[in-house]
């Protein structure tokens, strides 16, 4: 049997307040809200039990929005109002500990202009980490905050054009 060559499906990001989240990733971004800001109860008559099975008997109420990126790929922002988000209070800074604690530490968008993007999202909030840097001549990238904390990298090219032209060291 062939191995499937599975497909990136969605990312979810849990957020103090889903509205401007929303509003941050649609403005910011260009994604388009496919799902807008929704409330849900471990009561509703519909994915209750999902929700129970999900998140445990605790979770009473969370608010979700589902966003959706130029090539597909969903954006779920989550606000859990019961229990409520415990995350930090402010952003995070930067620094060792954030990239070296495990899992995931930073998520990448290919956006048009690497240098447009940056400075809408910092007029919105975000931090810049770095600067706009070049890996390669003629290709840019930078890394940022949103207003949460989230890391995300912005690049104006695909992956597969980054690595299997520019760094073909990477694929011995």
């Amino acid at each position: 049997m062939p191995q499937v060559n599975a497909a990136f499906n969605h990312i979810a990001i849990s957020v103090p307040d889903a509205e401007a989240a929303v509003q941050w990733y649609t403005e910011i971004l260009g994604f388009r809200v496919i799902v807008p800001v929704t409330t849900r109860r471990n009561t509703d008559a519909e994915g209750a039990d999902m929700l129970t099975a999900l998140y445990g008997p605790e979770m009473k109420e969370m608010k979700l929005a589902i966003l959706s990126t130029g090539n597909d790929v969903g954006v779920e922002i989550f606000e859990f109002v019961d229990p409520p988000y415990n995350g930090p209070a402010k952003r995070i800074d930067w620094d060792t500990d954030t990239y070296t604690q495990g899992g995931v530490f930073h998520f990448c968008f290919t956006v048009a202009d690497v240098d447009e993007t940056l400075a809408k999202a910092l007029t919105a909030g975000a931090r810049s980490i770095g600067g706009v840097l070049q890996p390669v001549p003629g290709i840019k990238c930078c890394y940022l905050q949103d207003p949460w904390g989230n890391t995300i990298e912005l690049l104006d090219t695909t992956i597969n054009q980054l690595f299997l032209t520019h760094f073909q060291c990477f694929a011995k």
